[in-house]
């Protein structure tokens, strides 16, 4: 099989079957489960619920964590409280130009995958023999 870029890394590599897209790299396979769980608790409300339920078990178990966390960081917790103060800010008012200067990492909707695929070039007007060609979509911050 044909090598393409992973990704995560943008590296060329073997894929085992068509639909792989990610390498084994360790860091390409947490970013791709982090996709699947995200596309996972936007489409499967019995999911979601499950991880509702799994994360306050664990607050219950685990009480004062966020506490001794941000005592632990004080600069996180400083930006977070700087970040949420721009957050609520914000919602009160609309600005034409965006709504926060945060960055929404799923704001882009085409999904570059749907790029890839099998096409044939047929000439319109030249007598010539269509030709097939194949295309495989490099994610933007590979490039």
């Amino acid at each position: 099989m044909e090598q393409v870029p992973c990704s995560g890394c943008c590296t060329f590599f073997t894929p085992r079957n068509k639909a792989q897209k990610f390498c084994s790299r360790p860091a390409c396979q947490r970013l791709r489960k982090a996709l699947w769980q995200k596309k996972k608790l936007a489409t499967d409300p019995e999911y979601k619920e499950g991880q509702r339920l799994a994360q306050k078990k664990w607050v219950q178990n685990n009480p004062g964590f966020w506490k001794e966390y941000r005592r632990r960081n004080p600069d996180k917790a400083a930006r977070n409280r700087s970040l949420q103060r721009f957050r609520n800010m914000m919602q009160g008012e609309k600005p034409a130009f965006s709504q926060s200067s945060i960055a929404k990492m799923d704001a882009r909707k085409l999904s570059i995958d749907s790029l890839s695929g099998q096409y044939w070039l047929v000439p319109e007007v030249a007598k010539m023999d269509a030709v097939k060609i194949f295309l495989t979509a490099i994610p933007g911050h590979c490039a």
